[in-house]
């Protein structure tokens, strides 16, 4: 094989890779079925991921931000019931702050909600649950599950507040709960949360979970 038939079959490999993996989303507000649909599909692999919330969830629209040592990237990121979860519009990051800002203050004018542009939304710990001993937060976590089995952040938390009280005899049980998030996460296209809940399964796996003693008071 000459050089020169070597590249052009790389090329045509590489070419085909990003066919294969290429993503076309797209995303509806719909005020008459109070909806948001964000539809992501993979055509060559017949891959379709929808994602539906409903609007009067979301709070607010802000622009998130990669830095590198090349250039800074973006994206337009939904807030849903006041900060507790985010939802990208896009599932990767691109240049072009000047259209992210755009496209924010269009859908922040349309769903009448706050446009936090790249401040973000502010953090308020305020309202943040608080429990005296590790046994009332894990008896919460518990009752948030029975109330709604598809609440992928209490079953990550539960797991986290299993490890907590007891990393030795509590392990199998706290995996399984981080398991569960994990998977819940992905079905509702939290991929950033299920990436988290799987890093805390890997964390209780080797056994590394640390004490949080400070956390509760005496």
């Amino acid at each position: 094989m000459s050089s020169g038939s070597f590249f052009l079959y790389l090329f045509a490999v590489v070419g085909l890779l990003l066919v294969i993996f290429v993503e076309i989303e797209t995303i509806a507000f719909d005020k008459s079925l109070g909806h948001l649909t964000i539809k992501r599909h993979k055509p060559l692999i017949a891959k379709t991921k929808l994602i539906k919330h409903l609007l009067q969830d979301i709070s607010g629209v802000e622009i998130q931000e990669m830095s590198s040592s090349e250039s800074n990237t973006y994206r337009v990121c939904l807030v849903l019931n006041s900060g507790k979860r985010r939802v990208p519009l896009t599932s990767s990051f691109s240049t072009g702050l000047g259209s992210k800002h755009k496209t924010a203050e269009v859908i922040a004018t349309f769903l009448n909600i706050r446009n936090y542009g790249l401040d973000g939304f502010p953090t308020d710990n305020s309202n943040e649950l608080k429990w005296d001993t590790i046994e009332e937060e894990i008896t919460h976590w518990k009752t948030a599950i029975k109330s709604d089995p598809n609440d992928a952040d209490a079953r990550m938390k539960l797991g986290l507040a299993l490890m907590v009280q007891d990393a030795t005899n509590n392990k199998e049980q706290a995996m399984g709960y981080l398991k569960e998030a994990e998977a819940l996460f992905k079905a509702q296209g939290y991929d950033e949360e299920a990436m988290q809940a799987a890093q805390l399964y890997g964390v209780a796996y080797w056994g590394m979970m640390g004490k949080r003693g400070s956390d509760y008071q005496d």
